[in-house]
């Protein structure tokens, strides 16, 4: 079998406005990988990876639009050999190890020429499938993984992008060390909009500083630092659900000194938090951050 890897991604920007119509920017990270395996004995691990490509298998061929571009034949007479998806992708970590496990099966067994595909469609095969595991997915961790390229999402269209150039920002992910349910964020994110207040906060101010942060990004822009520290700081005051107990210190700490700007790596409540450092502060021992430079 084909080992082609399939690597974890992180959500520049765009966690929760993704599905509420905002852009997003969304890059791979080679840090952490997976791929498909076969093998006719399992160990612990693969035969827990087995069981749950089993329930993939269960979901796909039950989805009349799913069933019909992918070859669940084979999918099935590869499960029965022993197929896994062998990764050290951290799961519940906001890294997409479901994407990523979604992207090597869409690759693999793809019954239909990708060339007639567009990358919308893909993107929308993609999303039915990997809410399997999140209940509503927007598709751009798995396509993320399935290009291996970094992913912009403006005005719902789709562009591929070369290398980004992070100017004097250093960019590092840190784990809360405790693990964390998208589907569970989501839905109290979902309980969040129901309050007219946080509603129109998200959709008139929120959305608007994830924009912004990315457009000055992707256009080198001085102000890049400055709209960091916006979204970071309304970030703090309007999803404290979403960021676990040890990570407020930090994150209130980057916002007093100026030095770094902490955010939400995915859905949050656990897993990686996403550090833009501009005083390579998090590099020092004065932060006690275990961290994973991006």
């Amino acid at each position: 079998m084909e080992n082609k890897n399939f690597y974890s991604k992180v959500l520049l920007f765009g966690e929760y406005g993704i599905i509420s119509n905002s852009n997003a920017l969304s890059i791979p990270f080679k840090e952490f990988f997976g791929s498909l395996k076969k093998c006719t004995k399992l160990n612990q691990d693969q035969k827990k990876s087995n069981d749950k490509l089993i329930e993939l298998y269960r979901f796909i061929s039950d989805n009349n639009i799913i069933n019909d571009v992918i070859d669940i034949q084979g999918l099935k007479n590869d499960l029965e050999l022993g197929l896994h998806f062998d990764s050290n992708i951290p799961v519940a970590s906001g890294l997409g190890s479901s994407g990523a496990l979604v992207a090597s099966i869409f690759h693999k067994y793809l019954r239909t020429d990708i060339n007639n595909l567009q990358i919308e469609d893909i993107k929308n095969l993609l999303s039915i499938i990997e809410s399997k595991f999140h209940g509503k997915s927007s598709g751009l961790d798995p396509l993320v993984s399935f290009y291996n390229k970094s992913i912009l999402l403006s005005n719902q269209k789709i562009k591929l992008l070369d290398d980004i150039d992070y100017g004097d920002c250093m960019i590092y992910l840190v784990d809360s060390k405790i693990n964390a349910s998208t589907k569970d964020m989501i839905e109290i994110f979902n309980k969040k909009m129901n309050n007219n207040d946080f509603s129109n906060f998200f959709n008139n101010v929120f959305i608007n500083k994830t924009n912004v942060c990315i457009d000055n990004l992707l256009n080198n822009s001085s102000s890049f630092q400055d709209s960091i520290k916006e979204l970071s700081e309304i970030t703090f005051k309007n999803f404290q659900e979403m960021i676990p107990n040890q990570i407020k210190e930090k994150w209130e700490y980057g916002l007093k000194t100026n030095s770094y700007f902490m955010k939400l790596c995915g859905s949050g409540g656990g897993g990686f938090f996403t550090v833009f450092d501009f005083e390579s502060q998090v590099s020092s021992d004065s932060t006690n951050f275990k961290s994973l430079q991006i």
